[in-house]
C-alpha cells in the first residue's frame, strides 16, 4: 500500500515543533537583512529548544569563559557563523532520540549518522563555495523519512542487509515511496529551502537530479565516506560511491578529499563527544 502525501505530513505533524523554527532559521540565515535579534526572537518561541541553545552554548563545546544566562547572552556569543550549526544540533537530537525498530536502528545510531553526514556535506560545500548551512542541515535532516516509515500503522520490519541488501528498493517496494522522498514531502511542506529536499530526494542516484545534482552528489558523498567511518544505516552502505565520477558532480576533485574528510572528521568527533546531560 502507497504511503500518501496527506499520511506522510499527518505523521510529521507528531515530530518536534522544532523543525518548524529551523526550517525558518534557514531561510532568515540566507537573508542578508536578518540580525540577531531577529534569530532570538524566532527561537525564543520554543521554550524547550531555548533551554537546549543556553545549555549547549555553555558547553566545552564552544569554550566560553563566561556563561550565558539568557537566549540573547547565547546567540550574540555563538554568532551568525555558528548559531545553524549549534541549533541544528539540537533540533536533530529532538527529532532523532526513539529507537526506530522496524529498521533495527538505535536513537544513538541515527544521530550519530545524521551528525557524520551534516560534517562531511558542509565540508564539501565550504570546498566548492556552497552554502554550507544548508549542506549541512540537508545532511542532518536526511533521515526524517525513516522515522514515517517506522512509525505508520501499515510499517513491517526491515528483514536486513542478507535479505534486503538496498534498503531504499525495500522501502519502496512495502510504502509505495522511499525515505528519502518521504523526508522532501516533510520538508516541502514545512517550507525549507528547495535545494535541501531536492537534494535529499534525489541523492540516492545524483546522475537524475537535474538541477539538485550538485547538492545530490554533495549527500551522496557525504553517505558513502560516513560509511567509510563505520556508521552507515542498515541497508545502505553497499549503495555509495565516491568516486571520481561522483566527485566531480559535486563540484570536488578527488585529490581534494582527503584533506576536507580529515577537517570534517574532526568537527564530527567534536559533536559526537557532545555529553548533553552535562551541557549545563
Amino acid at each position: 500500500m502507497s504511503l500518501g502525501h496527506d499520511t506522510i505530513v499527518s505523521l510529521g505533524s507528531k515530530l518536534p515543533p522544532a523543525l518548524g523554527i529551523f526550517s525558518r532559521l534557514r531561510a532568515m540565515l540566507d537573508n542578508a537583512d536578518t540580525d540577531l535579534d531577529d534569530i532570538v526572537e524566532l527561537l525564543r518561541v520554543d521554550p524547550a529548544l531555548t533551554f537546549q541553545i543556553i545549555r549547549l552554548s555553555n558547553s566545552a563545546l564552544y569554550g566560553l569563559r563566561s556563561r550565558s544566562q539568557t537566549l540573547d547572552e547565547a546567540v550574540a556569543r555563538v554568532g551568525f557563523g555558528e548559531i545553524n550549526q549549534l541549533v541544528g544540533l539540537v533540533v536533530s537530537r529532538q527529532v532523532f532520540q526513539g529507537d526506530l525498530t522496524n529498521y533495527g536502528i538505535g536513537a544513538g545510531r541515527l544521530w550519530t549518522n545524521a551528525v557524520a553526514v551534516g560534517s562531511l556535506a558542509a565540508a564539501f560545500a565550504a570546498c566548492t563555495g556552497g552554502n554550507t548551512g544548508s549542506a549541512y542541515s540537508t545532511g542532518l535532516l536526511r533521515n526524517l523519512g525513516k522515522i514515517i516509515l517506522n512509525n505508520h500503522t501499515m510499517a513491517v520490519k526491515y528483514p536486513g542487509e542478507a535479505a534486503q541488501p538496498d534498503i531504499f528498493a525495500w522501502e519502496k517496494s512495502v510504502h509505495g515511496t522511499t525515505s528519502p522522498e518521504a523526508t522532501a514531502v516533510l520538508l516541502d511542506h514545512w517550507r525549507f529551502p528547495l535545494d535541501i529536499s531536492g537534494a535529499i530526494c534525489t541523492h540516492v542516484v545524483p546522475e537524475t537530479a537535474g538541477e539538485f545534482t550538485a547538492g545530490a552528489a554533495n549527500l551522496h558523498l557525504a553517505c558513502a565516506l560516513t560509511a567509510e567511518w563505520g556508521q552507515a544505516l542498515p541497508g545502505e552502505a553497499n549503495g555509495w560511491r565516491r568516486d571520481d565520477a561522483m566527485c566531480a558532480l559535486a563540484g570536488l576533485d578527488a585529490s581534494q578529499l582527503e584533506g576536507v574528510v580529515a577537517d570534517a572528521r574532526r568537527q564530527y568527533e567534536r559533536f559526537a563527544a557532545i555529553e548533553w546531560a552535562k551541557a549545563a
